[in-house]
């Protein structure tokens, strides 16, 4: 079902042929609520891409000017949804009539230059079949509009409901099946329904019941949860939004703490490595020395042995028992060749750090409660009085 309010055009100029979506020639063109059209498949496709984020989707904004249009069948269908949005026919007739001659001579093979157009057979009218047309009994009430005066074109068919399955005026709402309907709908398809009633007396007792102030009220209420609950929404994203500063902000700290820590590792380790290389430098300068002293002693002491033959007698035999004595000393002293072996381990504890995955566990507990009920993981229970004995088969303040 579609309907549609009184809405004109500035000019017909402004009644455009092209869909806004594809740029092209309208292919079965649809109007929104809001008069806007679209080609079929373009306003399809546009309906799922928009939909396909959304959970049980209640409908979509228009493409132009994003007024939201409810879902004209089940909610949570978009797939459904564009075959249930009317045909623009006013437009589908524009596009399809190239000319402007009269559509009744036409189908006598006559051509006449229209100077009407009636908005209730969507015709262009030459002027004697306008006044034809105005003697018809079935079509003298239609409301004609002069070529002339586009600007009066309306952008749909005003203040009409079509049945979907025949595109015919609905005027009875079959009440076992919550449906409108057309004749042909109730003589065929509700023929067996118990109760088939008319519209305008149907509308008549729903406004004198109350019933749509009842139905108000309550899309009202139903409102009011869906406030609390966008405005708890929002509250999460904050606190969301917050969380995830704050955890930055303690990771992004953690690691200069670490750097820091790291660096005064490093920095004590070098100096302890400075320190340790630095005497075993000493001790091997020193044994360089002590080596080297007792090699010049060797060559000396090896020089003038080497030239005894030269000395004289007294000189030599001195020489001789002063080399022999210290000789036997030195070789009787015990000279240690230092050997040394260095290397680093890293600790346990760096190790495992350096093995760890990961810096921390992001935990995020998502819960999902039905809005407008109370979460009872969230409450406090609190006695506010104690029944006797007498009251124990009392149920929801009703004695049984």
């Amino acid at each position: 079902m579609a309907s549609s309010k009184a809405e004109t055009l500035d000019s017909a100029e402004e009644i455009k042929n092209v869909c806004p979506i594809c740029f092209e020639s309208f292919k079965t063109p649809r109007y929104l609520p809001c008069f806007h059209t679209f080609c079929h498949n373009c306003l399809s496709s546009y309906i799922l891409s928009t939909c396909k984020s959304k959970e049980n989707p209640v409908g979509f904004p228009c493409p132009l000017c994003r007024q939201f249009v409810p879902a004209p069948s089940s909610i949570g269908e978009p797939e459904k949804w564009t075959e249930l949005i009317p045909v623009n026919t006013i437009v589908k007739t524009m596009c399809e009539k190239k000319d402007h001659f009269c559509d009744a001579c036409r189908r006598t093979e006559e051509e006449e230059v229209a100077t009407d157009w009636c908005k209730s057979c969507l015709e262009s009218l030459c002027k004697t079949c306008v006044k034809f047309h105005k003697k018809n009994a079935a079509s003298q009430n239609h409301e004609l509009i002069p070529v002339s005066d586009k600007g009066k074109f309306p952008v749909a068919i005003e203040n009409r409901v079509l049945c979907i399955y025949h595109n015919a005026p609905v005027k009875y709402l079959c009440v076992d099946h919550e449906e409108l309907c057309c004749c042909e709908c109730v003589c065929t398809k509700h023929r067996k329904c118990s109760q088939v009633d008319e519209i305008e007396k149907t509308a008549e007792n729903l406004i004198q019941s109350g019933k749509l102030q009842k139905l108000a009220h309550e899309i009202l209420k139903h409102n009011d949860v869906l406030i609390q609950a966008k405005s708890e929404s929002v509250t999460t994203m904050k606190h969301i939004d917050e969380t995830f500063d704050k955890i930055s902000q303690e990771s992004t700290d953690l690691r200069d703490k670490l750097v820091r820590h790291i660096n005064d590792l490093v920095e004590a380790h070098l100096d302890d490595l400075a320190k340790k290389v630095k005497g075993i430098r000493e001790k091997l300068a020193k044994f360089d020395d002590t080596v080297t002293d007792r090699q010049l002693l060797m060559t000396q002491y090896s020089q003038i042995l080497t030239d005894a033959e030269k000395i004289p007698s007294p000189i030599l035999m001195q020489n001789y028992l002063k080399i022999k004595r210290q000789f036997k000393q030195v070789t009787g002293l015990c000279l240690y060749k230092p050997s040394v072996n260095m290397h680093s381990e890293a600790s346990k504890q760096l190790s495992t750090i350096l093995n760890t995955l990961g810096l921390a566990d992001v935990k995020v507990e998502v819960k999902s409660t039905p809005i407008g009920s109370i979460d009872l993981t969230c409450a406090d229970m609190k006695l506010v009085c104690e029944l006797p004995e007498s009251c124990a088969a009392i149920i929801s303040l009703c004695e049984k």
